[in-house]
């Protein structure tokens, strides 16, 4: 179960408050400021596994303050590797397209004359319907209408 819920949004709103050059205890600060509940959830969540533990079994949970360090560093590392991807796959996708148009050779056109001499095109019959005996429609079974007579006797 996750501790703190909608973890980017929080850290973009923290980070938007800060300075441009920050520390890790800024950022803590101000965490704390902004989302004091969350702060107090993740506090009492770490006491909670703290708790729970057997003796000589380790905790699985960090710290307070180096959980949320650690959610800062992994949404910096997150935000600044889509962007050198991005930067990436351009240079790749501007090459390829270069090299292909470089490659491609002129195609030949067709000219009206050459097309009139090429073959008729086939036209396609309409299909038809096959026609059912007026008979056969007639002898298939009527169904009784057995919903009127229920409905007349409920009244």
């Amino acid at each position: 179960m996750a501790i703190l819920h909608r973890k980017e949004e929080k850290i973009q709103a923290v980070l938007g408050r800060l300075p441009k050059k920050y520390t890790e205890e800024q950022f803590l600060e101000m965490f704390i400021k902004l989302y004091s509940k969350d702060w107090g959830k993740i506090k009492s969540a770490y006491t909670k596994q703290a708790q729970d533990k057997e003796p000589g079994t380790v905790i699985n949970m960090p710290k307070p303050d180096v959980y949320l360090k650690q959610l800062l560093a992994i949404y910096l590392q997150n935000t600044a590797a889509p962007a050198a991807t991005e930067v990436k796959e351009e240079v790749v996708a501007e090459s390829v397209a270069e090299v292909k148009k470089a490659k491609a050779p002129a195609k030949k056109k067709e000219t009206v004359e050459e097309a009139d001499k090429a073959e008729p095109k086939k036209t396609k019959t309409p299909a038809t319907k096959k026609a059912v005996p007026a008979a056969e429609i007639e002898a298939a079974p009527k169904k009784p209408k057995a919903a009127a007579k229920k409905a007349a006797e409920k009244k």
